[in-house]
């Protein structure tokens, strides 16, 4: 019987610690993008805040409609970034977990 609880032990600290690391992984991630003329830069986390924003100077010579298009557009391609992150480590994890 112990030999049964020794690896059962063992599998549950495995686990943990493929967990553990999944979830630093995913704590890490954050991703820059910049517009193509350099314009905007967006940095999300990986949960799709915004942490950072920069703009140029270019950038703040148009109207504030365009300029938040611009914003968001760049977003919306960070985000398809950090999701594509998120799910390589949710990949891992679920190949690690097994």
């Amino acid at each position: 019987m112990s030999a049964e609880m020794d690896r059962i032990e063992a599998r549950v600290r495995g686990q943990l610690s493929v967990t553990r690391r999944a979830r630093t992984e995913l704590d890490e991630v954050r991703v820059s993008v910049s517009s193509p003329d350099g314009a905007v830069r967006v940095e999300l986390d990986g949960v799709c805040a915004l942490v950072g924003l920069e703009l140029s100077p270019a950038a703040l010579r148009s109207d504030g409609a365009a300029l938040g298009r611009r914003i968001v557009d760049v977003c919306a391609v960070a985000a398809r970034e950090v999701a594509a992150r998120r799910g390589a480590v949710m990949e891992r994890f679920h190949a690690d977990f097994g």
